[in-house]
């Protein structure tokens, strides 16, 4: 499970230890004392320790949001956490008729408050907001580092079940970034049902792909597409989704980390939480060199059949 252990609160466990913890959790994991953090790699790397906050967000209500959001920012930094990762539209929630009112531009608050915080606990923060730029709101996540705003991936896929289409603007571009510990991916929640995006990832030589959510009701869906986008391109899977509901709509957490063999390295319940998870990179370069299996694709021969006209169309 990476670095300490998921307990239970007020199971026995030393004091010390707990009061280091939010009150927000019913699960934590309590990391052991560690002199230093990990070294990264470029820098003789070979571990990224990776924390996700399982949030309920508040409908609307920013300040909350934004409170509970440096709490998980906090511990994750008392854990020496490389990166961190909230959920989908965590500033705001699902409330999309208030986006009008509630959507900031990248120079706003939130993303200023993120980029303090990146900069005193040296980590990156990766989370989406709704960004109101040049008339249009954007489902946005901005890659705040201790270098500053590093870049911002948009949401491309909208989910038309729940009327994202008549809110949001897609994206146009993949997200994908070289930040100081490799080259990592970014995609939104329902991204996750168009496995071309992290194929693409795969061939760009991304070893690390985040996901921040907002996935309701059906929890195998969710578990089989992290696993299969995992085990297909052969990199680590970070995966935050949130609790809480909208509408008849259930957010079920199970936040989880996927390793390049498809084992499950952490997963949560439906409870807020922090997970804290150590991720060896030597584990990618591992898993593609038995068989890298993107190298064995036959694209030609997909992209002329796509090309040619089948009867009946």
């Amino acid at each position: 499970m990476g670095r300490g252990t998921l307990v239970r609160k007020g199971a026995g466990l030393e004091a010390a230890a707990r009061k280091s913890v939010a009150p927000w959790a019913s699960w934590v994991q309590i990391p052991p004392p560690a002199p230093s953090r990990s070294p990264l790699p470029g820098k003789g790397i070979l571990m990224v320790t990776v924390s996700l906050a399982q949030m309920d967000v508040r409908q609307g209500d920013v300040e909350a949001n934004r409170r509970k959001a440096l709490e998980f920012i906090e511990e994750a930094g008392r854990r020496r956490s490389n990166v961190l990762v909230l959920p989908e539209l965590w500033p705001v929630g699902y409330i999309l008729d208030k986006l009008p009112e509630l959507a900031e531009p990248l120079n706003g608050e939130t993303v200023s408050m993120l980029k303090e915080k990146a900069v005193q606990h040296d980590m990156y923060i990766i989370g989406s907001i709704a960004e109101f730029k040049e008339g249009k709101i954007f489902n946005t996540v901005p890659l705040v580092g201790p270098e500053g705003l590093v870049g911002v991936y948009s949401k491309i896929h909208l989910f038309k079940p729940l009327k994202e289409h008549l809110y949001f603007t897609p994206g146009r571009k993949l997200g994908i970034f070289d930040v100081e510990f490799g080259r990592i991916g970014v995609a939104v929640c329902y991204d996750l049902r168009f496995p071309e995006v992290f194929r693409v990832m795969a061939l760009k030589d991304v070893s690390i792909v985040f996901v921040v959510a907002a996935f309701p009701n059906r929890l195998n869906h969710w578990r089989s597409m992290l696993y299969s986008r995992a085990v297909e391109n052969q990199f680590f899977m970070v995966a935050a989704n949130r609790i809480g509901s909208y509408g008849d709509n259930r957010f079920f957490g199970h936040s989880m980390v996927i390793d390049p063999d498809g084992e499950i390295l952490v997963e949560a319940g439906e409870t807020e939480i922090l997970l804290t998870c150590d991720l060896k990179l030597e584990k990618v370069k591992q898993a593609r060199s038995k068989l890298f299996h993107v190298e064995q694709r036959k694209a030609e021969i997909y992209d002329s059949f796509l090309r040619e006209k089948q009867a009946g169309d």
